[in-house]
């Protein structure tokens, strides 16, 4: 059985994301396993994975995991502990894995799944 324990330093974020000033969104994510031509996408819905003592750190760690991508917030829709969401049950399996796999790695931020991406 998990141990809820470490959700308590684990948050979820709904996240609006787009291009940083100079780069191409369509540039910055992965479309390998698409064999179709797709349309111009300007920026994307993510689901991001935070581990962070405190909520105003993991606001922070958004930010700065985003910039390293090269990605920049448009708007954080909601952010909620792993914890409460676990106690709910409103969180499925897969991103609690993720949520284990990043709390037992080195990082602090991952983009859970996938990029829901929209264009103009």
């Amino acid at each position: 059985m998990r141990t809820k324990k470490i959700f308590k330093q684990l948050w979820v974020a709904s996240v609006d994301i787009e291009a940083m000033p100079n780069y191409d969104f369509m540039e910055l994510i992965d479309r390998s396993d698409c064999n179709e031509a797709l349309p111009k996408y300007i920026g994307a819905w993510a689901n991001v994975i935070i581990q962070a003592p405190t909520i105003k750190e993991a606001l922070f760690l958004i930010e700065i995991g985003l910039n390293e991508k090269n990605f920049k917030i448009r708007f954080i829709d909601k952010i909620e502990n792993l914890y409460s969401l676990v106690e709910d049950n409103e969180i499925n399996i897969d991103m609690i894995k993720e949520a284990e796999w990043l709390y037992k790695s080195q990082y602090s931020f991952m983009i859970s799944d996938k990029l829901w991406p929209y264009g103009d």
